[in-house]
């Protein structure tokens, strides 16, 4: 009689084992489906279980050859199929009409899922942007018609002789009342910047919101591009650009809503080897297309603009400091190498006011600013 209940209660156990695996395996199903929009362009939906607060996707053509790796960090919320999901949305510009695309994503867990864009099914939809509620920081006015953005190297926080000066980096924002700014080589947990997470410092000392694109994780440690911003950021996304080299580098893309304008906000730090750049570049250029309008592109190019790289930017870009005709004032300040390397790009529908490089020493780079009409 013992034996026949004991293996009654194993049987159960098995049943209830079996049933909550059943469950657990079916709330981690993910999906993808694209969205076919206007001019060609379409938009990737990915359905992830509602503990999911971020993926990682690497793009690939064919079987293996990399284009981007994309690091989705906010999403919305739908009723699929009568359960709720997050839904992360990526936009296929980098995808350059290939139709043989590969995706791996990686939903925050030790597994990974593997999709074919020509299995994905075609759904109609209208997508609504998902606005992150922020509590209100900065002062506004009623009416903006102009907006002052700065691309900034900070090096780390560290001066062009050594000193560590995260302070200065802040007041010379404060001084120059930017709007917005794009920042490169930004720490968090660092033990050569005293393990500060820069960027957070940095909006809570300017009050001013923030992004954040992780390009290199070493133990806990991370660099990358930063956004900090006077008005909300409704959303980002961080693009590691292709590179073969152990410094990966990223572009950091994001939405900004000042007041009724939608403003694209891009900062990138780009390779030092030629190659290197030219496929970075040729990304950047799809994502951009992709857009359309409203976008600034700001960083550190690790280039000058005789590069016949640039030829294609130059095409439907504007190179502020070409307007004001200062084009030739170098913004690395290295002690043997000076060069314009640090750049502020902006579409046709931005008018650019004013431009100027601020000559100092709180970083081997000149930080750049450029006020712009909306």
């Amino acid at each position: 009689m013992r034996k026949i209940a004991a293996v009654l209660i194993l049987a159960l156990l098995f049943l209830v084992g079996f049933s909550f695996s059943t469950t657990v395996f079916s709330e981690e199903e993910i999906e993808m489906k694209i969205i076919k929009g206007s001019n060609n362009n379409s938009l990737i939906k990915i359905y992830t279980p509602t503990n999911i607060g971020s993926v990682y996707l690497e793009i690939y053509h064919m079987e293996s050859r990399f284009l981007a790796g994309i690091h989705l960090n906010y999403h919305t919320v739908e009723v699929l199929n009568d359960s709720t999901k997050n839904v992360f949305l990526l936009n296929t510009g980098v995808l350059k009409g290939k139709k043989q695309i590969h995706f791996t994503l990686f939903p925050g867990t030790q597994r990974e899922e593997n999709f074919w864009l020509k299995d994905l099914e075609i759904i109609e939809d209208t997508i609504e942007t998902a606005v992150i509620q922020q509590e209100s920081k900065g002062v506004f006015v009623e009416e903006i018609n102009q907006l002052k953005v700065m691309s900034f190297n900070i090096h780390h926080g560290r001066s062009k002789f050594g000193a560590y000066n995260l302070n200065d980096v802040a007041k010379v924002i404060r001084d120059h009342n930017v709007d917005i700014v794009g920042l490169q080589e930004v720490d968090k947990s660092v033990y050569r910047s005293r393990f500060e997470d820069q960027i957070q410092k940095l909006a809570e000392e300017l009050d001013m919101h923030y992004a954040y694109g992780s390009n290199i994780r070493i133990l806990g440690a991370e660099y990358g591009n930063a956004i900090l911003s006077k008005y909300p950021i409704e959303s980002f996304e961080n693009v590691i650009l292709p590179g073969n080299r152990k410094e990966k580098r990223g572009l950091l893309m994001s939405k900004i809503r000042v007041e009724e304008e939608e403003v694209n906000f891009l900062v990138t730090h780009l390779g030092l080897n030629r190659e290197e750049r030219k496929k970075q570049m040729q990304a950047i250029d799809q994502f951009i297309r992709f857009l359309g309008n409203r976008v600034i592109l700001v960083g550190d190019f690790n280039t000058t603009d005789s590069n016949i790289d640039f030829f294609n930017f130059k095409k439907y870009l504007i190179d502020t400091a070409e307007v004001f005709e200062n084009q030739y004032q170098h913004t690395y300040d290295g002690f043997v190498f000076k060069s314009r390397i640090d750049y502020i790009f902006t579409t046709q529908d931005f008018r650019t006011m004013y431009y100027e490089v601020l000559d100092m020493d709180i970083s081997d780079h000149f930080p750049v600013i450029a006020q712009l009409e909306l």
